[in-house]
């Protein structure tokens, strides 16, 4: 009655998650931008996220127990999903406007093609042996059959860790990247899909461990629930935030060319005393002009107002005054705050959106950060009513 129970409610999770990547992906498939990188990358992984919810409802529904033949078939697309994530990430954090070209795909889906390569000997087995390997059932009867599901969980395990570390090494680089173009990073460093990568890795981690270990029937039906439940919620959360994610990179604006180039010659090419000259007219220009008060105030943006380019400025402000552009705006923006909270009895979220701020909460890290207190500890006390005589 249990096992059914849990059986049924895998079910439903599975059909949930199937539903949710195939409507998902039809949503970014009638937007207009559904040709650029970011929404084909990522509406190929919601398709195969649905697709992995579709085999196990197959194997639920007794599918696969009618027709052997089709046992693994879906689950070869699985081995894709590292791929499309990493794609994703890719799109999202490169130039703009940068399209899919085969040799580009080639590049990212090779080691995914490798293992589908190492996995069609599995295809040559009996339908019925196939079946086995795939259920698990039959793996204590026969040692054969778990060392095959054992190497077929090994081989999904590499791949998804291999992607999984190649994503989280691209937003790193991004994060640093976005920190030295922008004054305001709230909606593009990706934080939310980072933490959702971590989700998909503790579920697979996890799924293998299971895979390996001997559950009793009932304690399996129940964590192959919890896990249909991590992966339903994963898929939703991901379906959600990527299409509200706004592109981080546009032509019009920023992108991650303004960045100067790497390596040594690079580095060394503007002089110290052009480093201190450009230093001085950045300081007298954001004292004078109050620039850092604009929230969308960019490395190019103000390059163009001291009349130097965003590499020398980009260069100027990580070599000779050892910060990021978004930490030397902010300190500006933390300067300028910190006196009014002191002066006056403005609302301390209108300062913080005076002088460039976009929510509070960024507002009261940066306060931290720069100065090791909370806003409102800068505010004066209010000074005591004095008594009248007697």
């Amino acid at each position: 009655m249990i096992n059914d129970m849990a059986g049924t409610l895998v079910l439903i999770a599975s059909s949930a998650a199937a539903a949710i990547g195939l409507f998902a992906a039809a949503q970014l498939g009638i937007r207009r931008d559904w040709r650029t990188a970011p929404a084909t990358a990522l509406g190929v992984f919601l398709l195969l996220s649905a697709l992995s919810g579709i085999d196990l409802i197959l194997e639920r529904t007794g599918v696969y127990a009618a027709a052997p033949a089709m046992t693994g078939i879906l689950w070869t697309s699985s081995l894709f999903l590292g791929p499309a994530i990493l794609a994703y990430v890719v799109a999202m954090t490169g130039n703009p406007g940068r399209g899919w070209t085969p040799a580009r795909v080639g590049r990212l889906a090779w080691p995914a093609i490798v293992a589908v390569v190492l996995a069609l000997p599995f295809f040559l087995l009996p339908s019925r042996t196939r079946l086995a390997v795939y259920t698990g059932e039959g793996a204590g009867l026969d040692g054969r059959i778990g060392l095959v599901q054992l190497a077929f969980v090994a081989l999904f395990l590499v791949v998804m860790l291999g992607y999984l570390a190649a994503a989280f090494r691209v937003l790193g680089r991004h994060v640093r990247r976005v920190r030295d173009l922008f004054s305001n990073i709230e909606d593009r460093t990706l934080s939310w899909l980072r933490v959702l990568l971590l989700v998909m890795l503790a579920a697979w981690i996890w799924g293998a461990i299971k895979s390996g270990l001997g559950f009793g029937s009932a304690q399996s039906a129940w964590m192959e629930f919890a896990a249909a439940t991590v992966e339903l919620c994963w898929i939703a959360a991901i379906g959600l935030f990527g299409l509200a994610q706004k592109p981080i990179f546009t032509v019009q604006t920023e992108t991650p060319r303004a960045l100067p180039a790497q390596g040594k010659y690079a580095r060394s090419a503007l002089p110290e005393t052009r480093q201190i000259e450009i230093a001085g007219r950045l300081e007298k220009a954001m004292r004078a002009e109050r620039l850092y008060r604009d929230p969308l105030l960019s490395l190019s943006a103000l390059a163009t107002r001291v009349a130097v380019s965003p590499n020398h400025l980009s260069q100027v402000l990580n070599d000779h005054l050892g910060q990021s552009f978004f930490d030397y705006v902010n300190r500006w923006r933390v300067e300028d705050a910190i006196a009014r909270i002191r002066d006056g009895d403005e609302p301390i979220l209108t300062i913080a959106f005076d002088v460039g701020f976009n929510s509070r909460s960024t507002f009261n890290v940066a306060v931290r950060k720069h100065t090791g207190r909370a806003p409102s500890a800068f505010r004066p006390e209010p000074r005591p009513e004095p008594h009248p005589a007697p």
